[in-house]
Formats: C-alpha cells, structure tokens, sequence
C-alpha cells in the first residue's frame, strides 16, 4: 500500500495493525534461514484478514537467536535490541493513530523477550490495547493436534524444520525448501516440552539435535500447509478476541 492509501484505510476505521517477529537463522539441510520470517508473513496476513478493520504490517526479519549461533548463516539479536525495535515499531504505529496492535512472534526465541517486554510497551503507550501472543508451548500444541489429523506424529511434526514448517513452505515459499535433502533432515524426534525448551536455551539446539533441527520432515506435503495455517490463525485470533 502507499502512505496515502494507509491513511485513506485509518481514516475508514482500520484501527488494528498486525505483525510478525521472524528470525533469520538455521534451519537444517532443509529449508532456507529466512523460513521464520516467511512463515511469519503469512501468518499475519491470515490474521489480519480474519479480524475486523486490521492491516498487516511488515514482520521483524531478526530475532532473539543465540541458540542456533553455532550453525553458519544465523544472525542474532540480543533480547535489549529486540525490545528497542518493538518499542520503536509500536511508537511508530500509534503516532499514525492504530488503537490496537497484535504482536506475533514465528521464531521460538522470540515469545520470552516479547513476554519480557509487553508491559513497557503498555505503559509507554496508553489508551493503546497492545495484544502479544506469548505462549510458546501452546503454538506448539496448536501444531501437535493438528498433525494428528495429518497422520503425522507431533515428533515427526517437530517444532524447527521438521514436518510441520517444511510442508507449510512448500506452500509460502516453494524455492526455499531443498527436496533433494529431505532424507537427510531428520533430526530430534523426542518429547518436546518445558524440559526441552530449556536445554535447548541453556546449550543450543545441537543439545537436542546434531543438524539443528527438531522433527522429520519426511512426511512433509504441500497440501498440509492450510491445515497447519488455518489452526494456528483460528487459535490466535480467538486469542486476540478475548484480550
């Protein structure tokens, strides 16, 4: 959109804006370092279409990802840059007048910084309803009950380059998934949760997995992606709802 058409939309009610936090790191053998980021705008855009009056904003493409560091192409920011750039992001949204802002994180390491800063960018910005999704561990869930219907078992989905986001960049980005070496992206297929979620922050992914990855994506398909999509957007936006 151009500046005047964004500004015809505020004037007509479009008081919500809507966006992601990506990354830029590792993801396997599999699929390209920038996948949290692409994954991340279509999830906003699925978003902001579900809710009323709402435009989709541009996702942060960089993240809190110290944990994948080890691996060649991550980029990294601290948690305090992380914050600066939210809080600049959001300052930036409400000098234009948007009433609401839903904040959405695509990479795990983003959902903890984004928790740490929520109430900051609540008092910085009052009369603003700022709306973050934090919960980590319930987009994991989100992802997990889904591919039970897919016939896909929530180690084989994975939460980082495994069934679940391969399939669904088969769909966003079909030039960043390398076919070819989908046999060798097998990685972590064991219990994830709070446990797991902790090793991986204290030691880096290679604790879990030797190729950074946490899943397989060998039952990956290109006809998942909505079910994956639509679950997550339908989740969110109930969440956002009742906020």
């Amino acid at each position: 959109m151009t500046s005047p058409e964004i500004a015809t939309a505020i004037q007509e009610g479009y008081n919500t804006a809507v966006f992601a936090v990506g990354s830029n790191e590792q993801h396997g053998p599999v699929l390209t370092v920038n996948t949290d980021t692409i994954l991340g705008d279509v999830l906003a855009l699925r978003v902001s279409e579900k809710l009323e009056n709402a435009l989709k904003y541009p996702t942060i493409n960089f993240g809190c990802s110290e944990h994948h560091m080890m691996f060649p192409g991550t980029i990294t920011l601290r948690k305090e840059t992380l914050h600066l750039i939210l809080k600049d992001y959001v300052s930036s949204l409400v000098r234009h007048s948007f009433k609401r802002i839903v904040i959405l994180p695509s990479h795990g390491g983003n959902f903890g910084p984004l928790n740490d800063v929520v109430d900051d960018l609540m008092i910085e910005n009052p009369g603003v309803k700022i709306v973050a999704y934090t919960d980590l561990m319930g987009f994991v869930e989100y992802l997990n009950s889904t591919s039970k219907l897919l016939c896909v078992s929530p180690e084989e989905s994975g939460v980082h380059a495994g069934e679940s986001e391969v399939s669904m960049m088969m769909f966003a980005n079909p030039e960043g998934v390398r076919v070819e070496k989908i046999e060798e992206g097998k990685g972590y297929v064991g219990v994830f949760d709070e446990n797991a979620t902790k090793r991986i922050f204290e030691s880096g992914i290679k604790g879990l997995g030797p190729i950074g990855v946490l899943g397989d994506p060998s039952k990956s398909s290109s006809e998942h992606w909505k079910a994956y999509i639509e679950s997550l957007t339908s989740a969110i936006v109930e969440f956002i709802n009742t906020q």
